[in-house]
Parts: C-alpha cells; structure tokens; sequence
C-alpha cells in the first residue's frame, strides 16, 4: 500500500464517526473534560478556557450545548474536589542521585565457622552423617 495514498478498503483505515449525544451525555463529557484537567492542575479560567476553544472539539461542543453557567458549575464542582491536587513533576537527574539499594543476601548460620546448613544435618536421626571408620 503506498504511504500517502490510503486504500479506500483498508479496514484499518480510522475512521470518525459523529453519534448523537443528548444534554446528559455531553454533561458527563463536560464533567470527564473538566475533571481531567483539574487533575492536571488547570485554574478556572483555564477550564473554562478550554471549553471555549473550538480547537477542543468535545469540550467546546459541551460548551455550545450546555451554556457558560452549566459549564462554570461543572469546573467549581471538580475543582473542589480536585484542585487541591497539586503533581510535582521530579527531574530525572535528581532521582538518579539517590542510590539505588544494593541487595545483600545473609549468609547461613555459622557459614563463617564452618557449620552453616552442613550442620542441620545432625540435628536429626533421619539425616544422620555417617562417620567413616578408622578401621577400614
């Protein structure tokens, strides 16, 4: 298939497709926009700047729908909940400063004398050593 010139069969080719939305559902959108970008840490006249940008299709289509005082019921409503969210943002050359644990694994018990896990050996009469004999 060339680059630039998309087979008009290709059935994965993207397609738009508009779906009709009553006021209830552009509600909720308007509250997933509002809600989403409170989060991200927009103020209120940020918020409702991007609803009134047409660059923002779905938010600005809330906009038209539900009116400006819908629309700043909805930015105050999720800012009370989100706004006091703040995200800060760590550089990455600071957070490789810190270093990184180093893992260290125990030894056994008594491995520096010679015992360790050679030892649980005796403890039983099922695992027994046997010793060798000094008669032959």
């Amino acid at each position: 298939m060339p680059f630039r010139d998309p087979d008009p069969t290709d059935p994965n080719m993207l397609v738009g497709v508009l779906l009709p939305a009553d006021a209830e559902a552009s509600r909720d959108m308007a509250y997933v926009f509002a809600e989403e970008f409170a989060r991200l840490g927009y103020d209120r006249g940020q918020l409702l700047g991007l609803f009134k940008t047409p660059f923002y299709g779905g938010a600005y289509g809330a906009y038209r729908q539900l009116g400006e005082t819908e629309i700043l019921s909805i930015i105050d409503e999720c800012l009370a909940v989100w706004g006091s969210v703040k995200i800060t943002v760590q550089d990455v050359q600071t957070a490789q400063d810190v270093p990184s644990p180093s893992l260290v694994l125990p030894g056994d018990a008594g491995e520096e004398t010679g015992g360790g896990l050679n030892d649980l050996n005796d403890w039983n009469d099922l695992n027994a050593r046997r010793e060798e004999r000094k008669d032959g």
